[in-house]
């Protein structure tokens, strides 16, 4: 009996080498996520993110030969995670109006600065130095995401259109990274806007996202 659970219990090495290129490739996404979290993109080296994990650079360049190929991946993985939060939201049923829907997108950033902050990099700069095929595959993970949103979106909002649908989330995404970008400020800039004739300048980023979206729609809906 022993021997036959003993059995059961032996695993691939082919498995156990799969899963620890897995948790070592989750082990630097946790790193490069922990130095962009204290500093920012420019500032974090490939180094950096070896000496946290206690790794040879070499082997860092081994999972991910550049780093915005490591920062995509990144990306890629708060991407899907996000998709996957909003469209627990939009999976609740009932149509809702325009500013119920705007809230919902809204709110589902909330504590998602780390997120919005890779996005509003995507184009300029993560994409700018990885190969064709790291390309191609983040862009069918983000493709198959939007679909599945957009099919919620429908189901929430009858006036969305599969074409107004899409529409709809390439838009919230160029309001997230123009927001993301006008609220994530140098804390000089900071400093200067706390001056009581500052204040049109503050940027609040979930009511202001909020509010865009909420007009959005009512341009979508009029159509």
């Amino acid at each position: 009996m022993a021997g036959a659970l003993a059995a059961k219990r032996v695993i691939p090495l082919r498995a156990r080498r799969d899963e620890d290129k897995e948790a070592r490739r989750r082990e630097l996404l946790d790193a490069a996520r922990a130095l962009f979290e204290a500093t920012s993109f420019a500032q974090v080296k490939m180094a950096d993110v070896a000496a946290r994990t206690g790794l040879a650079k070499g082997t860092v360049f081994l999972y991910f030969p550049t780093k915005e190929a490591l920062f995509l991946a990144l990306l890629d993985d708060l991407l899907t995670a996000w998709f996957a939060k909003l469209n627990r939201r939009l999976a609740q049923g009932g149509t809702w109006t325009g500013h119920q829907l705007a809230c919902a997108v809204a709110g589902s950033l909330e504590g998602e600065e780390t997120f919005t902050r890779l996005l509003a990099l995507m184009q300029t700069v993560l994409e700018q130095n990885v190969t064709v095929a790291q390309a191609q595959a983040f862009k069918e993970r983000v493709l198959g995401a939007m679909g599945t949103t957009a099919a919620l979106l429908q189901a929430r909002l009858p006036f969305l259109t599969p074409q107004t649908a899409g529409q709809l989330i390439r838009h919230v995404h160029a309001l997230v990274t123009g927001l993301r970008q006008m609220a994530d400020i140098a804390p000089v800039a900071r400093e200067v806007l706390t001056l009581p004739h500052m204040a049109p300048l503050r940027v609040d980023f979930t009511a202001e996202l909020t509010a865009a979206i909420t007009t959005l729609l009512r341009g979508l809906e009029s159509r």
